[in-house]
Parts: C-alpha cells; sequence; structure tokens
C-alpha cells in the first residue's frame, strides 16, 4: 500500500491513515519514542473514542483536535504531535495526524515502512 507523507509549510508532516493501521503506527511510535508516551497515548485515546471526538468537533465546526502540551514537556523535546485530523469519507474513517516539526522525516518513513507501506513524500505549501 502507499501513503502520502505531506511536507506542509513550517516542516510539519502530515499521514492519513485508517483506524486500525494508525493503532499500529502508534505502537510503533511509542516503541521509537518512548520518552513521547504522553503524546502517543493521547493521540490513541482519541483514535479509540473516533465517534465522539468526531462528533464534539463537528459539533464546535473544528477541523482539527489539538493535542494538550505541558510547557515543561516542550521544553525537553518531548512533543510529537500537534494535531489530528478525524475524517469521514462516506463510510470510511480516517485519521490525520500533523507531526511537530521537530520530528525527522526519517523517523517517519521508518515506522511507516515497518508497517510495510510505502511512502510517497510531498512537498506542499498550504
Amino acid at each position: 500500500m502507499r501513503i502520502n507523507l505531506k511536507i506542509l509549510m513550517g516542516n510539519y508532516k502530515y499521514i492519513e491513515l485508517s483506524i486500525t493501521k494508525m493503532l499500529d503506527f502508534l505502537e510503533i511510535l511509542s516503541r521509537k519514542f518512548p520518552d513521547k508516551f504522553k503524546d502517543v497515548s493521547e493521540v490513541k485515546r482519541i483514535v479509540k473514542n473516533y465517534d465522539v471526538f468526531y462528533d464534539i468537533a463537528k459539533r464546535k465546526f473544528k477541523d482539527y483536535i489539538l493535542i494538550p502540551h505541558e510547557p515543561s514537556d516542550m521544553l525537553r523535546g518531548r512533543i510529537l504531535f500537534d494535531k489530528v485530523k478525524l475524517i469521514k469519507d462516506n463510510h470510511d474513517r480516517k485519521i490525520g495526524l500533523i507531526f511537530d516539526k521537530s520530528v525527522k522525516l526519517k523517523d517517519i518513513v521508518e515506522a511507516l515502512n515497518s508497517l510495510g507501506l510505502e511512502v510517497n513524500i510531498v512537498e506542499t505549501n498550504i
């Protein structure tokens, strides 16, 4: 399977995965970045409760859910994700994930490759 990894303005990285692939991806990231456990567990909570968070986001007219961060984690570089986007296309449910700009592209590509995904890197100005 081929996936687009978009590099957004400001060096943020963005991917979209199905719920099951995202949970597998988060498991890999939790092993790869044990010091960033808070971010991974927060995104897992959002993914596992997809319908609840989707309804709340739509009621508030929000496209993205911000991941809460503590200032001490920011200073220590323990931030992995910036935002989560919940996407529904007909009956397909997907998760869009925006990584923090400090996360290296190589680390994301390695984690996606270990899932058996082929990564296509797309640079965008949006």
